[in-house]
Formats: C-alpha cells, sequence, structure tokens
C-alpha cells in the first residue's frame, strides 16, 4: 500500500518548521519574511524562539496552517536558499 505526499497530511492542518541559524538580530524577520507570503501574516504566538547554551545560534519554531504539499514544498525551498538558515528540519 503506497501513499501519496498529499495523503499523509489531512489538509489543511497545523505544521511546524524548525529553523536554525546564527543569532543575529534581523534573523526572526528573515524567516518571517519567507514564510508569511505563502502562509498571511504570522503572530507571536506561531513563534517560539529558543537560543543555544553558548549564545551563538537561535531556533525557530514556527506554527501555520498548511493547505497544501506545494505550498510546504515553497516554503522549504526558500528556507534553504537562505544563507542565514544553517539548519532546517
Amino acid at each position: 500500500m503506497s501513499n501519496s505526499n498529499e495523503e499523509i497530511f489531512d489538509f489543511p492542518c497545523d505544521y511546524s518548521f524548525k529553523v536554525f541559524g546564527k543569532k543575529t538580530p534581523g534573523f526572526k524577520q528573515i524567516v518571517c519574511d519567507i514564510i508569511e507570503p505563502h502562509s498571511g501574516q504570522l503572530h507571536n504566538n506561531q513563534i517560539t524562539k529558543k537560543v543555544s547554551s553558548k549564545g551563538a545560534y537561535v531556533s525557530l519554531t514556527v506554527k501555520i496552517i498548511a493547505t497544501s504539499r506545494a505550498q510546504l514544498d515553497r516554503i522549504n525551498e526558500e528556507l534553504q536558499k537562505c544563507p542565514q538558515v544553517a539548519y532546517l528540519l
């Protein structure tokens, strides 16, 4: 039995991006500027920030309501192309 990518998710659904990068003043805004055109305006309650133990890196967990696999793929692709993003889950 095989499932297509669309069948894995029951759209619309909650989805979280975990984005890692160097701790810089504009990192959160850069990530938001990438995600918002695809998901609508993000609010502070959708974003969780955690700084690494040595303070050099930050991880952002951004929660959206995903509407399609294509939407998720576009966001992932743009985040991966961003030079400030070190790692993406």
